[in-house]
C-alpha cells in the first residue's frame, strides 16, 4: 500500500489521485524543495562515504600498529597466549577437590588429589617427566577449646585467644590439674639454670639464647609438665609461633607436653604471685601426627640441563579452607604455563622444571626437602631420582598467592638475598621489574626474608625471585592511591580462612600476576651464558 492509498474526503469517502495527478504535483513543488531534496540525498552519500574511510583508516591503522617492532604483543608475544580463563577453570577443579575433603586441600585432607589433578593434566597436555618426590610432615591438629586458668590463691579463667593460646606443635592432649609453678630464668636454654621444674608449669619468657623449642624441649627433658612463655609487652595477643625445627626432618623430636603462650599482663601475675601458692589448671585436646606427603616434579626435555630455571608454588592449603588464593592462584597459574609452553612448542635453551611443594603451610617443609636430599645428599625411605641434580639448578622462582582481592603487585627484593646469592636475585627481580615498567603497572618491592618456598634456594645459594598480591597486611592510604582499593583494610581478608575460595579471586591480579610469572618464565629460560648474567653485577646497587 502506498502512501496515497487509504487517504479519505472530507465526507469520508476514499481519495484516490491517479500517477498523472501524481507526477503534476511533483512537476508543481517549489524550486527550494528539490534542492533540500538533493542536498539531503548527497547528505548522506557523504556520510557513508566518511564512515568507510574511516573503517579503513582504523583498520589500515590496527595493521600497522601490529606491525610496528615495538609492538608488546609481538615482541614478549608468550604473555598473551596464557589464558587467564584456563587458570581460573583449574582453581575450580581446586575448589571442587576441597568440597570433597573438608572444604581444605591441607596435606591431610585434599592435597593429594589436587596434586592427582595436576599430574593428570600434566600427562594429557604437558611436556615433562613427572616424578613424585615423598617425604613426612608432621600436622598439628587443635581438637576442642583448650582452658587455662588459676585455681589460687583465687579464681581467674583466662580467655582463649585473648589472654593465652596454644602454639602450634605444643604438643600432645594434656589434663593438668592443681599444678605449681616454676618461674624460670635465662629463657629456659641451659638446663642448669633452669632450677627445679619437675613435675610443675615451668614459666619462663623467650630468650635471643636459643629458639622457642630448645627452651621448651629442654624443660620438657627436666620433667615439666606444661611450658608457659610470656610474650614481650609491645604484643597485646599471646603468640601462634610453631614450637619445632624450623627444618624438621624426619627423626627430629616434636613437643609431647603443652606449651602455650600468654600476654604479658597475665605473665605478670603468673610471676610476679607467691610461687608457693600459686595453683594453675590446664586442658588441651591438640595432636601431632607424622603423615606422609610428596612435592610433584614435572622436569623439563628440551635445554641446558645445566643452567635448570626451577619454577615453583606450593599446592596445599591450611586446614581451615580450601585455598583458592593461597595458594591455587600460583600452582595453577604454573600448571597453566607449562600447558600453555607445550601447546605452543615454547622452544628454552635452558631447561625448565616446574615443582608443586607439599606441606608449605607446615613451615616450608616440601621444598626444605627437595633441597635437603638435592643440596645435602640427604636420604629418607622413599628416596629415588628426581631427575634434577641440586648443582644444574641455575634459580629458582616462586609464585605464592597471585590473585588477592585488594592486593598490591610485589616484587620481591633480591638485595634481601645471601651474599652468595644476592646478585642472581637482583637480576631475577630486574626482570620482573621490567614486566611492570613496560605496562605502567603499579609495583612495589616486598622483602625476601621468610615465609614461602624461596628460602630453602637462597639459604643454599640459589638466587630466587618471584611476584606475590600480599596477604593479611593492611594496605596504606598512600597504597590505597597509588594501586586502588580500600585504605585501612587487609591485601585478602580470607586469607588462612574458609572463605579463601573463586569469590575471594581478583581476576585482574590472577590475570597481570600470571602474565608477569610467564614473561619471566620465557625470558630467563631463553638467557644464553644464564649464570653468566645472573652473576653479572654492572648495573646493579
Amino acid at each position: 500500500m502506498s502512501s496515497l492509498e487509504g487517504a479519505l474526503s472530507d465526507d469520508g469517502a476514499p481519495l484516490l489521485r491517479s500517477a498523472a495527478n501524481t507526477a503534476d504535483i511533483t512537476r508543481r513543488r517549489p524550486q527550494g524543495s528539490r534542492i533540500a531534496e538533493w542536498y539531503e540525498t548527497r547528505s548522506r552519500d557523504m556520510l557513508a562515504l566518511t564512515t568507510v574511510l574511516l573503517l579503513l583508516g582504523i583498520g589500515l591503522g590496527m595493521w600497522v600498529y601490529g606491525t610496528l617492532p615495538t609492538s608488546d604483543r609481538d615482541e614478549h608475544p608468550h604473555e598473551y597466549a596464557l589464558s587467564t580463563e584456563r587458570i581460573r577453570e583449574h582453581l575450580m577443579q581446586f575448589l571442587d577437590i576441597a568440597g570433597k575433603h573438608n572444604n581444605s586441600r591441607s596435606v591431610t585432607n585434599g592435597h593429594a588429589d589436587s596434586a592427582e589433578y595436576v599430574i593428570s593434566q600434566l600427562h594429557a597436555h604437558g611436556n615433562c617427566d613427572i616424578y613424585k618426590q615423598s617425604f613426612v610432615s608432621p600436622v598439628w591438629t587443635v581438637h576442642k577449646v583448650p582452658r587455662f586458668s588459676v585455681r589460687a590463691p583465687v579464681q581467674v579463667d583466662y580467655i582463649f585467644e585473648t589472654d593465652f593460646q596454644v602454639m602450634r606443635y605444643g604438643g600432645q592432649s594434656a589434663t593438668i590439674d592443681n599444678a605449681r609453678v616454676a618461674i624460670v630464668e635465662d629463657g629456659g636454654c641451659v638446663a642448669e639454670r633452669a632450677g627445679d621444674v619437675a613435675g610443675k608449669i615451668a614459666v619462663v619468657r623467650p630468650s635471643t639464647g636459643c629458639s622457642l623449642f630448645e627452651a621448651a624441649f629442654t624443660l620438657e627433658q627436666m620433667g615439666a609438665s606444661a611450658v608457659v612463655f610470656v610474650r614481650s609487652a609491645r604484643f597485646k595477643t599471646p603468640s601462634t609461633a610453631r614450637v619445632r625445627f624450623t627444618d624438621w626432618k624426619e627423626g627430629d623430636p616434636l613437643m609431647t607436653v603443652p606449651v602455650l603462650s600468654v600476654t604479658h599482663s597475665v605473665g605478670q601475675l603468673l610471676q610476679t604471685a607467691a610461687a608457693s601458692k600459686l595453683r594453675i589448671d590446664i586442658e588441651t585436646n591438640t595432636s601431632i601426627d607424622v603423615v606422609k606427603t610428596f612435592n610433584v616434579l614435572c622436569v623439563g626435555r628440551e635445554g641446558d640441563s645445566h643452567s635448570t630455571v626451577l619454577v615453583g608454588s606450593h599446592l596445599d592449603s591450611v586446614a581451615a579452607g580450601p585455598g583458592i588464593n593461597d595458594n591455587g592462584s600460583g600452582s595453577a597459574s604454573t600448571l597453566e604455563i607449562q600447558l600453555t609452553l607445550a601447546r605452543i612448542k615454547f622452544k628454552s635453551h635452558n631447561r625448565i622444571v616446574f615443582a608443586w611443594w607439599g606441606a608449605e603451610e607446615d613451615g616450608l617443609l616440601g621444598s626444605r626437602h627437595f633441597a635437603r636430599e638435592l643440596a645435602h645428599d640427604w636420604k629418607n625411605r622413599w628416596t629415588s631420582d628426581v631427575g634434577v641434580r641440586w648443582e644444574d639448578i641455575a634459580l629458582d622462582l616462586n609464585f605464592d598467592m597471585l590473585a588477592s582481592p585488594n592486593f598490591i603487585a610485589l616484587v620481591h627484593n633480591g638485595t634481601d638475598a645471601p651474599e652468595n646469592a644476592r646478585t642472581g636475585s637482583q637480576r631475577i627481580q630486574r626482570v620482573f621489574e621490567d614486566y611492570f615498567v613496560r605496562h605502567d603497572y603499579p609495583y612495589e618491592l616486598t622483602d625476601m626474608l621468610a615465609g614461602s618456598d624461596f628460602v630453602p634456594f637462597i639459604d643454599n645459594g640459589v638466587p630466587a625471585g618471584g611476584v606475590l598480591t600480599g596477604a593479611g597486611e593492611f594496605k596504606s592510604i598512600t597504597e590505597r592511591s597509588k594501586h586502588g582499593g580500600l585504605a585501612n583494610a587487609a591485601l585478602d581478608t580470607c586469607y588462612h580462612r574458609d572463605c579463601d575460595t573463586l569469590l575471594n579471586i581478583n581476576m585482574l591480579a590472577l590475570d597481570r600476576m600470571s602474565k608477569a610469572a610467564m614473561y619471566a618464565v620465557s625470558t630467563l629460560s631463553n638467557v644464553h651464558d644464564l649464570r653468566g648474567y645472573l652473576n653479572d653485577a654492572s648495573g646493579i646497587h
